[in-house]
């Protein structure tokens, strides 16, 4: 009890010092909270200034609100950094349209890819005046691969294309993946070739692999594709091992068998026929009367860029490629203008196909401008001129398929057949021909005559 009484006169004494210095200084209210302020050395008056919480003070859970912003500032961690924060993706996909117009891009990943593997090498063309190209690849193209290839093995000391370009093949030989990461693969593949990075991996996965030169499919193995598409799904890659054939080529044999074999019936054909209808229709610009038959469209619209996945869905008992193929034979019917083409018409046009090839100089058949030549056969589409083309180069240059050279294949046509064709010419009679028009657009109707 003493105690107690001790401890509280002691506690009074303290209350009326407080009182008495508050009353002294004047800097504080009478009757505010204070705490004692000791004597401080100069680093302890600078550790005092950090501001302190109560111990009756608990830190808030949630976040106060940025007036600034609206926001909650973050918590904790910063959030993670990823290679894609780096990004412009309007400015880099607006630089790549400049070098390649016609591509569809929308991932970050493939233009993350861009700016990593082909930028700086389309800005290096660029300065050189070279263009960045696409479509078939040249023979100086793939000649350039081919040495590419074989200067990357010699760097790394890989044994084999295989091994190179299918390393999950070879699981206990896990050095070849860092190896090619190590020694920056992808950039040695890509040196001196004017194209992006994802073509020419492509287009080297495929020359290298053995697997796509095993010839045609036999009827066993069109059944055993059938039947590991059912088990497997669209899983590509486990069943090219599983059929000893690339990816590729069972992909591309799968989309031809997988539907309907045989002639087109009348259904077939009028479901293919009114889905591109629908779809030019979209393509086209509104004729004079306002009808769908006067409706004008363009001529490179009819065979460019058509949606042949979605007709196939439409059509559902042919594939892709089978609709295709379909379309080009009835374009070539109507598309064509002027006489028939059978004798004295068909060498013209071989003599002026000869002559327009050599007048563009150019060396590879990658290189040629199909679309400037459809008038020579009555403005058929280019499918055709190159089906054409091909046919001359069999019946009339010998050992063509083995030329390295392009220009060597011309040279032939042009010195040798040529001479022949025109003597053809001079023999054949006379005929009455109607004249070919150069055309750039087509109505509706012409196309679809029951419009």
């Amino acid at each position: 009890m003493v105690l107690e009484d001790g401890s509280c006169q002691a506690m009074e004494e303290k209350k009326k010092r407080k009182k008495r210095r508050i009353e002294e200084t004047g800097h504080l209210e009478l009757g505010a909270e204070v705490t004692a302020i000791p004597m401080q050395t100069s680093g302890e008056a600078a550790a005092s200034q950090r501001p302190t919480k109560s111990k009756s003070e608990k830190p808030s859970k949630r976040a106060e609100t940025s007036p600034a912003t609206g926001t909650q500032p973050h918590i904790g961690k910063a959030p993670r950094r990823t290679r894609y924060d780096v990004l412009n993706k309007e400015a880099i996909l607006q630089e790549i349209k400049e070098y390649i117009p016609d591509i569809r891009i929308t991932d970050l990943d493939t233009i993350y890819k861009f700016t990593l593997y082909d930028l700086p090498r389309f800005r290096e063309f660029k300065k050189q005046g070279i263009p960045i190209r696409t479509g078939k690849f040249t023979q100086a193209e793939e000649k350039r691969l081919k040495q590419n290839v074989k200067d990357f093995l010699a760097l790394s000391g890989i044994e084999s294309e295989t091994k190179l370009f299918l390393p999950h093949r070879f699981p206990d030989e896990k050095d070849i993946i860092r190896l090619r990461r190590k020694l920056g693969f992808i950039k040695c593949l890509c040196e001196g070739i004017p194209r992006s990075s994802k073509s020419i991996r492509v287009r080297a996965k495929d020359m290298f692999n053995e697997e796509n030169f095993l010839g045609r499919f036999t009827d066993k193995e069109n059944q055993e594709l059938l039947n590991l598409y059912k088990l497997h799904g669209r899983k590509w890659k486990l069943i090219s091992e599983k059929m000893g054939r690339s990816g590729a080529a069972v992909k591309t044999r799968f989309n031809f068998i997988c539907e309907g074999y045989g002639p087109w019936t009348e259904e077939e054909s009028r479901t293919l026929f009114t889905c591109m209808q629908q779809h030019l229709l979209k393509q086209a610009t509104p004729g004079e009367d306002g009808s769908i038959g006067s409706a004008v469209i363009k001529k490179v619209n009819l065979y460019k860029q058509l949606p042949w996945t979605a007709v196939s869905k439409q059509v559902q008992t042919r594939s892709s490629i089978h609709c295709r193929t379909k379309w080009m034979q009835y374009l070539t019917c109507k598309m064509r203008t002027g006489s028939v083409m059978k004798g004295r018409k068909t060498l013209q046009s071989q003599i002026q196909l000869i002559k327009a090839i050599n007048e563009m100089v150019v060396e590879d058949a990658a290189d040629i401008v199909w679309d400037d030549l459809t008038h020579l056969f009555g403005n058929a589409h280019p499918d055709y001129l190159k089906m054409r083309f091909h046919q001359l180069k069999v019946a009339h240059v010998p050992g063509w398929n083995t030329m390295e050279d392009f220009c060597d294949v011309i040279d032939h046509l042009y010195e040798k057949t040529l001479p022949q064709l025109e003597e053809e010419l001079k023999n054949c009679r006379e005929e009455e021909e109607e004249p070919t028009e150069e055309r750039d657009s087509y109505r509706l109707s012409e196309i679809f005559p029951d419009l």
